[in-house]
């Protein structure tokens, strides 16, 4: 059980200013220390944590009518207040292990502080998330841990609904949200933009083995919930060097691929309606030339694609292989055979029938751009595109018809000192290769960027967009189901014994070109 052991207080976080030539050293390492004593202890956090955002989103003042102006901020200050409550969590209670306390009390205090709590408010409120709804994400059910894809080892969590990412953040990355809170506001509400939404900070302040241990924490929007029935995931910074996934394509690995995976599996890009493809050119360019002034790299842009005609198998098996390679698919693909025939449609029926009481995500990429289309024909009956306003995108040289997901993402990371010593020894050894890789200047990485984007992954359709539905009166996804069944039946009238001297066939011509 979380108690609460006093009043709420208010007062104003000090932020000092980022400097160029910092090279957060200190922050980097002590994030990693902190986040080694912690990572025994995230059950602790995630449930103070949700307890604490409950608690103190409730003091915001929610009829300004009751406003009683504070001794705290000053007109100009309120992105660095903050209201702060100490914590006690029940060890007994609870059923949290003796082992991750550092004495033998029964308690475990803890004190946590909503940064920037007006700010944040009003900015839920201009995305259209209520106080009621926000509280509701929260109160409920515990806080859901997952597996960070990215390499900073910080901590992830979701609410059970989906709808919300809570990220751990270095200390200097807090400050710099904290610095440009106030233009980061004006940019969501009075530009048009695709940056992902924050809309929450916090600190965690605990007592460590040798001295207090603060945490910061981000929330954020969740631009892929379950219930958009995305596909692939890619996170795209435009560099070629340690841009791919390891080893064959999986299910699984569809929702971490990058810059190079997108290359194979999509080599002559998506085109997409030239209307879009116009107004996506100009706010990508304005967001990344912000990013540009702010000495920020490192973000990316995270895509996410959901397929229209093409079935899971299609998608594992549709890059070109050959040598061992083309053994390891044979053999994956007699096995997804196999279970094919003893588990049909298990997997997908459960999904199904799991997402029909899920929520939306609050980004919608149509909304996010200001920019509309037939929805009569590019969403049909498709509830889940008329509730999501996802991009319509059809695959060059393919024709086949999916739906976009995109926002920017990892947007505070500077051009600090350590990474320029980075570059700089990248340029020296490797200088024909040196802007392929991650870390480059803020000018040439929002060039990299917005140059591979619409060179390789956006191509401007034209009059070249043959989206067509035979029937307006049912769903696309419908019209798929139906499609996919009629080409899985005809696939079943080979025979058994045609199909094995198929595979046997295949897999004689790879042994042979293997050897040569």
């Amino acid at each position: 059980m979380v108690t609460n052991n006093d009043e709420i207080c208010e007062g104003l976080y000090n932020t000092d200013s980022w400097d160029l030539f910092d090279c957060h050293l200190g922050s980097y390492v002590i994030s990693l220390l902190q986040l080694r004593y912690v990572s025994s202890k995230t059950s602790i956090l995630g449930r103070a944590l949700r307890h604490g955002i409950v608690d103190l989103l409730d003091h915001i003042t929610k009829n300004i009518n009751q406003h009683i102006e504070n001794n705290t901020t000053t007109i100009g200050t309120e992105h660095r207040l903050y209201h702060s409550r100490n914590y006690t969590l029940n060890i007994q209670e609870d059923n949290i292990p003796y082992s991750i306390i550092n004495n033998n009390d029964n308690k475990f205090n803890i004190e946590i502080s909503s940064l920037a709590p007006t700010v944040f408010y009003q900015l839920r409120e201009n995305i259209g998330i209520s106080n009621e709804n926000f509280r509701q994400s929260f109160f409920q059910n515990n806080l859901k841990d997952f597996t960070n894809p990215g390499k900073s080892g910080s901590l992830m969590y979701k609410t059970y609904d989906d709808l919300f990412i809570l990220k751990t953040l270095r200390d200097y990355e807090a400050r710099l949200l904290i610095q440009i809170l106030s233009g980061y506001h004006l940019q969501l509400t009075q530009r048009v933009t695709i940056f992902n939404r924050y809309i929450g900070l916090y600190c965690i302040r605990l007592q460590g083995s040798v001295s207090t241990i603060n945490i910061f924490i981000v929330i954020m929007l969740n631009t892929f919930t379950p219930s958009l029935k995305i596909n692939e995931i890619y996170d795209l910074k435009g560099s070629k060097i340690n841009r791919n996934s390891m080893g064959t394509l999986s299910l699984e690995k569809f929702y971490h691929l990058k810059d190079m995976d997108f290359r194979d599996l999509y080599p002559f890009g998506i085109r997409i309606p030239t209307n879009i493809y116009s107004k996506l050119k100009i706010i990508i360019d304005n967001n990344t030339k912000v990013l540009k002034k702010l000495n920020i790299i490192d973000y990316s842009l995270i895509l996410g694609i959901r397929h229209l005609d093409m079935s899971e198998d299609e998608m594992i098996y549709r890059l070109p292989t050959g040598g061992i390679s083309a053994l390891l698919h044979l053999n994956d693909r007699l096995g997804l055979m196999s279970m094919e025939k003893f588990l049909p449609n298990i997997q997908s029926s459960n999904l199904t029938n799991n997402l029909t009481s899920l929520s939306y995500s609050y980004l919608k990429p149509l909304e996010m751009i200001q920019e509309k289309i037939d929805m009569n024909l590019y969403y049909n009956n498709d509830s889940i595109a008329h509730a999501t306003l996802p991009i319509p995108g059809i695959i060059n040289k393919t024709n086949q018809r999916v739906y976009i997901y995109l926002t920017l993402i990892d947007m505070l990371q500077t051009f600090d000192s350590c990474k320029l010593l980075d570059h700089t020894f990248r340029k020296l050894t490797n200088h024909s290769k040196h802007l392929e890789y991650s870390v480059i200047d803020p000018e040439a990485y929002a060039k990299r960027m917005n140059q591979f984007l619409f060179e390789h992954v956006f191509i401007d359709a034209k009059d070249d967009f043959p989206w067509t539905i035979t029937s307006v009166s049912k769903p696309v996804a419908d019209l798929n189901n139906k499609s996919m069944k009629k080409k899985k039946s005809n696939q079943q009238t080979t025979s058994l014994p045609t199909r094995r001297h198929s595979l046997d066939r295949q897999i004689s011509n790879t042994i042979v070109e293997f050897r040569l």
